[in-house]
């Protein structure tokens, strides 16, 4: 199972004149405390905050939607954030994808228990899910931070903003 829930946030930042990319601009408008992604991986839950995580995995997410939609059957894909250090090998079938992580470190949390994994490393168990329901996924949740980039008053301007141009 895979799965991201976004939160909206209530108070978004002020637009920040002098941010030049996406990711900044992710950076200016969510505040410090919003943990308000949730992402489900499997069996686990992995909780992220807007502001610092998102922002420094913004580029590497749009980079493995390329991926996926280039059609690499095979190909890897890291994340590197305050909370969420992983790799996620991608092995792409003809509806679905394996991907396999390597954990550093992440919140993850199990699912059932609601307790958190002590041990990441020995919790990397690989997921399949159909490649339509994973990029639909990234592509609500990149939907939902456009609109609150484009609420606050940045424009398509911005650097990296090129892929979020396609949704409506």
């Amino acid at each position: 199972m895979f799965k991201i829930e976004f939160k909206v946030t209530k108070k978004l930042g002020k637009i920040d004149i002098e941010d030049i990319s996406v990711s900044e601009a992710i950076w200016s408008i969510y505040p410090n405390d919003d943990e308000n992604v949730i992402i489900t991986f499997g069996n686990y839950l992995i909780h992220l905050d807007k502001r610092g995580d998102i922002a420094g995995m913004y580029n590497d997410i749009i980079r493995m939607l390329k991926c996926l939609n280039e059609n690499n059957s095979e190909f890897l894909t890291s994340f590197l954030s305050s909370g969420f250090t992983v790799y996620w090998n991608f092995k792409k079938e003809e509806n679905s994808i394996t991907i396999t992580p390597t954990w550093f470190s992440a919140g993850l949390k199990h699912r059932e228990t609601d307790l958190f994994v002590e041990h990441v490393r020995e919790v990397n168990f690989p997921i399949t899910v159909t490649t339509d329901v994973f990029i639909s996924e990234w592509h609500k949740f990149l939907k939902n931070i456009k609109e609150d980039l484009l609420k606050v008053g940045y424009t398509e301007d911005l650097e990296n903003f090129e892929y979020l141009k396609n949704f409506e």
